[in-house]
């Protein structure tokens, strides 16, 4: 019995290693450029992404996901945020590129979050070979990834949406501090002519 529940947990150890897992991060696009981000993935595995543009001029980039064989399988342009999901079709790298040709002078911050699923069951076990236990930890990991992912999302949101806020306070300042100086700038010409009028009537 020991030695069987032994076996049991390894191959639930195992699983896990196949299950979902969720990354996540946040980097720089400069005008004129291109980044692309490559992962491992294997055939018949259920892959989620979603980004979101936080700062640089309109809040818009180009995103292309592609497989190993160049196919496109997500393209948008001058978006400010985006989610896919897909199965792939094959196994080997797979691109996730976005774009900011469009821009010449502002660089874009985007914050990138994937989601790379367990492969299709017949590449970690057969189905009549799982257990429930196992089936409930897949189930359970994948879930929990999804979770995982859906947090970032939302954080992503937040943090552009908190960065646009922060930003239209700024213009608003500044355009504040701007009338303020013209319309001081305006009393003193208009004291200074005013003077000039008097000290001439005076003068006659």
């Amino acid at each position: 019995p020991s030695s069987a529940l032994v076996m049991q947990s390894l191959r639930v150890f195992s699983l896990l290693l196949f299950a979902a897992a969720a990354s996540a991060l946040t980097f720089n696009v400069d005008p004129s450029k291109e980044e692309c981000l490559f992962e491992e993935i294997q055939s018949g595995t259920k892959v989620s992404g979603s980004f979101q543009v936080s700062t640089g001029g309109f809040l818009d980039i180009d995103c292309k996901v592609s497989g190993p064989d160049d196919r496109a399988i997500y393209s948008v342009k001058k978006e400010t945020e985006g989610r896919f999901t897909f199965i792939a079709h094959t196994s080997g790298t797979y691109r996730f590129c976005f774009s900011n040709v469009m821009s010449t002078v502002t660089p874009k911050t985007v914050s990138f979050t994937l989601v790379v699923g367990e492969p299709s069951k017949s590449q970690v076990a057969k189905s009549e070979h799982v257990t429930p236990l196992e089936k409930s930890v897949l189930a359970l990991s994948e879930g929990l990834a999804q979770i995982q992912a859906e947090q970032e999302y939302m954080r992503m949101r937040e943090r552009a949406h908190r960065n646009t806020s922060e930003s239209t306070n700024a213009r608003v300042l500044w355009w504040s501090l701007i009338e303020a100086a013209a319309l001081i700038l305006m009393s003193a010409v208009q004291i200074f002519y005013l003077r000039r009028f008097f000290e001439t009537k005076s003068r006659v």
